[in-house]
């Protein structure tokens, strides 16, 4: 028996299975004339073979196609033998089949091939074929077909509409008697027989687990976030977006819809894909792969809370999300509806509708600027480590406290000669590769510029603005951070330092790299910190750094080193090179388990005298010997 599973395809485009189906032959022999068919001579329909039962998988309602005879090498055949030979003729029907799998079935006699009637007339094609072959083998009469390598020279078909077993018997008919023209339908004992069984499994259908749907900031927007065009998305991005209605989109979320056995979705494998919106906003729908700008602004005219629902064109579908104007969240169910009317909510999303911005707050990060001018602090969009690190973050919201993205800050020195105007700022991008993010669209990543003028020790307050929206155009939004000067390490000093005197083996340690300019303040932020050496094996590599506020350590805290103790007890030593040349070093210790163990061994030892000698005396009293 071969177990298959059905897939629509071509039913003539399939590739064939070969003669697997027909290993066994009965042994019974042939009768017929016609030996110069060097095909049919004494196997007659042992050359039968099934197509498409490996293309076609996990789909009823396919067509199963039985050829025979996929070549026909005729190397005896002569010029007559369509007319010495009788006619063959090749009969199929099914023999049994899966209950309620056709309306109904009429069979006049015994072996006379089954008649079908009803709305499933057409499952069963050409019960009888008749065939002939001429020398060349090439030109084929009556109901066939010329073969190839995936077709035989006859072909039976049949559409399984039900799960189960079919059982299709076929044999080569050659008539009452040999030469004769007269083809009965019935298997005679001197006819070769062919059963065939073809087990048909359901087709793989919609599911919910397999599927995704993923939101990312889409047309719109002059942000960090916001693309020209919205890409097929594979991970969510939280999407803060202006609240303004516009044609473009605010964000796409792609639907990708997969079978129970993690195949795309064809067209017509579900019944219809739902977006509804509840809060602001609204949806317009696009069943292409390729994503497309919408007319968000034109399209959306129903009130808050629309729904959308459409037919998938197959397994990438886009759901664009549109402002209305109003503020706030809005929440974005997507919901999958299969073929048996079963609906599953797939995914929900949400994206926060912002309104003009009325607050801004600046957080100094890296505060102390470069003597003699230069920049300080990373304004990179996406902080990929803890090195990229802006030296100011600009938080950015409107009256709800809703996130405001889009925005470009300027801002104001109090003294030109010890910080510049000059501001550059991106918005910031939280990303899972984004691991220092500083949380996304809301907060900006700046970096600023000190005069050339600047000197050790000068101070200047930088006010960050913008325009506020609420105001005749001449007020601003602001926040005030406050920076000084650094000096050089050059010229300065540097000190390292342990957290602790003592460790035990491998435990986790902190080491302090200090740096003060020569006028004794602190070192420009970013200014690199030196390496490590140590006189003994430790675990753990402490990278290099850099200072910010004349500070730097090998790890954030105790918890979270990276570096860790020798095991050996004893002393040890970290070595650095100063900017300016000089070695430094710093001390620590670590202690011997083993003497600690021998001190209380000691101490143990030292009470079990003293409890002998007083045994001994009590038992002196006693007078007991």
């Amino acid at each position: 028996m071969k177990t298959i599973s059905l897939k629509k395809v071509s039913v003539l485009a399939v590739a064939s299975l070969g003669f697997g189906l027909m290993s066994v032959v009965p042994a019974q022999a042939g009768a017929g004339t016609c030996t110069a068919w060097t095909e049919f001579a004494g196997s007659k329909v042992s050359a039968l073979n099934l197509v498409g039962a490996t293309a076609n998988t996990n789909t009823t309602n396919s067509a199963v196609v039985v050829n025979m005879g996929a070549t026909l090498a005729n190397a005896t055949a002569t010029a007559n033998d369509e007319a010495t030979c009788a006619a063959v003729k090749f009969v199929g029907y099914l023999e049994s089949y899966p209950a309620g799998a056709f309306a109904a079935i009429t069979t006049a006699a015994a072996g006379t091939p089954l008649a079908f009637t009803g709305a499933n007339a057409s499952n069963f094609v050409a019960p009888a074929v008749t065939v002939r072959q001429t020398t060349s083998g090439t030109t084929i009469t009556g109901a066939a077909k010329p073969a190839t390598a995936t077709d035989g020279i006859g072909a039976f078909t049949f559409t399984p509409t039900k799960v189960g077993t079919y059982v299709l018997k076929v044999f080569n008919d050659t008539g009452t008697g040999a030469g004769s023209a007269t083809l009965n339908n019935t298997p005679d004992a001197t006819e070769f027989v062919q059963s065939i069984s073809i087990v048909v499994t359901a087709e793989s259908t919609y599911s919910n687990t397999l599927s995704t749907a993923f939101i990312t900031p889409g047309l719109g927007g002059t942000g960090a976030d916001f693309a020209t065009t919205p890409a097929i998305a594979t991970a969510d991005v939280a999407v803060n977006a202006s609240a303004t209605m516009a044609a473009a989109a605010r964000a796409s979320i792609t639907v990708k819809l997969f079978d129970s056995s993690n195949t795309a979705m064809a067209a017509g494998k579900v019944s219809s894909i739902t977006a509804e919106v509840t809060g602001p906003g609204g949806v317009i729908v696009n069943a292409d792969n390729v994503p497309a700008a919408p007319t968000c602004s034109t399209t959306l005219t129903s009130p808050n809370g629309r729904s959308v629902t459409f037919t998938s064109e197959d397994e990438i579908n886009h759901v664009y999300v549109c402002a209305d104007g109003t503020a706030g969240v809005a929440t974005i169910k997507v919901s999958v509806t299969d073929l048996d009317g079963v609906k599953t909510t797939l995914a929900t999303k949400t994206v926060t509708f912002f309104g003009k911005v009325t607050k801004i707050e600046a957080t100094g990060v890296l505060t102390i600027g470069t003597a003699a001018g230069g920049t300080t602090g990373n304004p990179a969009a996406a902080r990929t480590s803890s090195s990229v690190t802006p030296s100011i973050i600009v938080k950015a919201t409107d009256s709800a406290s809703n996130p405001v993205s889009g925005l470009t800050f300027t801002y104001k020195s109090s003294n030109t000669v010890v910080m510049t105007e000059t501001l550059t700022c991106n918005e910031d991008i939280k990303a899972t590769a984004n691991t220092s993010s500083s949380g996304g669209s809301v907060f900006y990543n700046c970096q600023v510029t000190s005069s050339s003028g600047a000197k050790s020790g000068d101070k200047a307050t930088l006010t960050v603005r913008i325009v506020d929206p609420a105001g005749d155009g001449t007020t601003f939004l602001t926040s005030a951070v406050d920076f000084t000067i650094g000096g050089s390490a050059t010229t300065g000093t540097e000190t390292i330092a342990f957290d602790k005197t003592s460790y035990a083996p491998g435990e986790a340690m902190v080491i302090t790299r200090t740096a003060k300019d020569s006028a004794g303040n602190p070192v420009a932020d970013g200014t690199a910190s030196p390496n490590f050496s140590f006189n003994k094996g430790i675990t753990g590599t402490p990278a290099a750094g850099t200072y910010a506020k004349g500070v730097s350590a090998s790890a954030s805290s105790v918890a979270k080193s990276t570096i860790f103790a020798p095991v050996t007890p004893g002393s040890f030593i970290v070595t650095a090179t100063a900017a300016n040349g000089a070695t430094i070093t710093a001390t620590a210790t670590v202690t011997d388990a083993n003497a600690a163990l021998v001190t209380q061994i000691d101490a143990l030892n030292a009470k079990i005298v003293a409890l002998n000698a007083l045994i001994a005396k009590i038992m002196k009293k006693l007078g007991v010997k």
